[in-house]
């Protein structure tokens, strides 16, 4: 195929970078919900534009979306995904210290640094996983198991682990419901909904914390978090192989792997990275061995067949939207950091809740708020009794596990 850069793949590019811009600004529209929207429409949409540029405006939402979606998870505590859940606690503690914007910075510096030394490690990835995957694939459930009781290990004393287990195994059960039984549109929206985002609003609800004003300063500095970005590039890379393993699990086994690491500072810069890193990776997986392992992805995988000429078109465009989305991210994180401590914060929480409710409502409708409600009881346990809210992703994790036995 000729290299020939026609106008529609630009236009495709500024169209994902608008889209992954809402997407990460507006709670409850998913990339996953764009990418449905972009393969009922196919038939439409081709007429205007290639299957190559559709895939440019596929994976430059998500990473534009990777890095936008922390400016809501940090300031208003309500994630979009399990991916940027992990970020809400040590966001929303400096968000109370005044330090909304330095946390943002954090993931930002994150991003940029783990796509840079993920970049180095393409060619030793895709190596391995063509050589190794199918080795692998009898190994995954045994793999999500162990990685799962690790996480699970890793608390602190008996009591929390055994909270912990319970934590797991409650929402494991609700995600075999949500996923397996229960006739729900958008399953995922409501069960993370409920686990991570309104479970922490009502924490910030029931608080008497005030929003301080906020420090504003611009200043960026990438030197010394290199051991914090390889750590997030090596944890996205193996867990973008593995089913049920994305993000928010490689968070923490970075986190495991730096047992001396404790502040929220690494913490931040780690998922961060991991998040934009993880889009790479596994588009290079689609790529080696034709496993998509995200729902845009999937989405992809239907209309679009990568030879190495779109391949590289995709990476390309991929690494340009990280420029685009700091520029983004930075700018609008610095506008909300300046007005947020003029908002009523608890107002804001209470309304933000809201719209999460209604939003799994009109997304999932009846089965989908009974999963709100259930997931959310779960939600609350894990800062109550004081263990890490990773374990509830046991609602992706047993579903998984259980389809392979």
């Amino acid at each position: 195929m000729p290299f020939v850069l026609s106008p529609d793949l630009f236009l495709a590019f500024f169209l994902g970078v608008c889209a992954g811009t809402l997407t990460g600004l507006a709670p409850g529209i998913h990339t996953n919900t764009v990418a449905a929207g972009v393969l009922a429409g196919l038939a439409f949409l081709t007429a205007f534009f290639s299957p190559l540029a559709l895939g440019i405006f596929l994976v430059v939402m998500v990473v534009v979306h990777s890095f936008v979606d922390f400016i809501p998870s940090i300031f208003l505590g309500a994630p979009d995904e399990a991916e940027t859940s992990l970020a809400v606690l040590p966001g929303h503690k400096l968000l109370l210290e005044g330090r909304g914007y330095e946390a943002l910075k954090l993931t930002v510096i994150g991003g940029v640094g783990a796509a840079l030394i993920g970049l180095a490690l393409l060619v030793p990835f895709g190596l391995a996983i063509s050589w190794g995957y199918e080795k692998l694939g009898i190994l995954i459930p045994i793999l999500i198991i162990g990685f799962s009781a690790y996480f699970i290990w890793l608390e602190q004393d008996l009591k929390k682990k055994v909270w912990a287990l319970i934590v797991f195994l409650l929402s494991g059960v609700l995600g075999i419901l949500a996923l397996n039984h229960l006739p729900i549109r958008e399953p995922l929206f409501p069960l993370f909904t409920g686990l991570f985002g309104t479970s922490t609003l009502i924490i910030s609800l029931l608080s008497k914390n005030k929003i301080v004003k906020q420090k504003l300063n611009d200043i960026i500095i990438f030197q010394g978090h290199f051991w914090n970005n390889l750590k997030s590039s090596l944890s996205a890379a193996l867990m973008s192989v593995l089913p049920a393993l994305g993000a928010a699990q490689a968070t923490v086994l970075a986190q495991a792997l730096s047992r001396k690491e404790k502040s929220g500072k690494s913490f931040l810069v780690m998922v961060g990275g991991i998040n934009t890193v993880s889009a790479i990776f596994v588009l290079v997986t689609l790529y080696i061995i034709g496993r998509a392992r995200t729902g845009v992805i999937a989405v992809m995988k239907q209309f679009l067949t990568l030879d190495i000429y779109g391949f590289l078109i995709l990476l390309v465009a991929s690494l340009a939207a990280i420029g685009f989305a700091v520029i983004i991210t930075l700018k609008l994180g610095r506008f909300v950091a300046k007005h947020v401590s003029k908002i009523k914060y608890r107002k804001l929480s209470f309304f933000v809740l809201l719209t999460l409710i209604v939003l799994a409502g009109i997304f999932s409708g009846f089965y989908g708020l009974l999963i709100v409600s259930v997931a959310t009881a779960i939600g609350l346990i894990a800062p109550k009794v004081g263990v890490k809210r990773i374990h509830a992703m046991g609602a992706l994790a047993i579903p998984v596990v259980t389809y392979f036995i």
